[in-house]
């Protein structure tokens, strides 16, 4: 089908009296009425496609005006492979929820990512308290995250609802474990302090045989009795 821009305009009647001429004129208005009669209807049957319809602007003297506007173009009539873009910003909107096969070679920023919306279990990245966290349940995940300027990222460990922590304190030069099931703090506040040549005890009475069901305490005060009856 033709195009409009290609369609045979009507020119003016001829001036002249030639008879032969005037019925040459009159033949090819009737033609070029014809196949503007045939674009129509071709057109108005639903054939109106992109080969219909020129993109670039419409000018006049006193107007211009783009070819297409929004409000007549129908709802899902442009799809993915009809949209061409070099980067997504030239598209200006919020683009709400997107499902997405697989995005390479981008940078995020201040964006919260986990990897299951509203149900267990999930990982996340949250951009509110700059924490990595993975959940078995409400109850029951591990969480690393710097609640204190001054010490490393914590591990904190939740089971059941009870945390155990993790960290490093540089001002102190301590690693510390903090837990309401095992009781331990390898710290300068705690009675157990590693070193890199010594261990530390608040005293005999926290080094506990399991076998024996006794401290080294009670060992050392078993042996003392034994030799002051030996003396004695």
């Amino acid at each position: 089908m033709a195009l409009w821009s290609d369609t045979p305009r009507i020119s003016a009647p001829p001036n002249t009296q030639d008879i032969g001429q005037v019925l040459s004129y009159v033949k090819d208005l009737a033609n070029t009425v014809a196949k503007m009669a045939k674009d129509l209807e071709f057109l108005v049957n639903g054939n109106l496609d992109a080969n219909n319809i020129r993109a670039n602007s419409i000018e006049t003297k006193n107007l211009k005006a783009n070819s297409i506007t929004a409000e007549k173009i129908q709802a899902g009539a442009v799809t993915a492979d009809k949209i061409t873009v070099n980067e997504l910003s030239a598209i200006s909107a919020n683009l709400g929820h997107i499902v997405a096969g697989l995005i390479e070679s981008v940078e995020i920023f201040g964006s919260y990512i986990a990897t299951s919306y509203g149900s267990f279990p999930f990982v996340e990245m949250s951009n509110t308290d700059n924490m990595f966290g993975a959940y078995k349940s409400g109850d029951n995940a591990i969480q690393i995250y710097s609640p204190v300027e001054r010490l490393s990222p914590v591990i904190r460990f939740t089971a059941n609802g009870i945390n155990s922590f993790l960290f490093y304190d540089p001002s102190d030069n301590t690693f510390s474990v903090t837990s309401s099931y095992a009781n331990i703090d390898i710290s300068t506040q705690g009675d157990l302090h590693l070193y890199a040549n010594l261990v530390r005890l608040s005293g005999w009475n926290s080094l506990w045989s399991n076998g024996e069901a006794r401290t080294l305490r009670d060992e050392l005060d078993e042996i003392d009795r034994r030799l002051r009856s030996l003396g004695g």
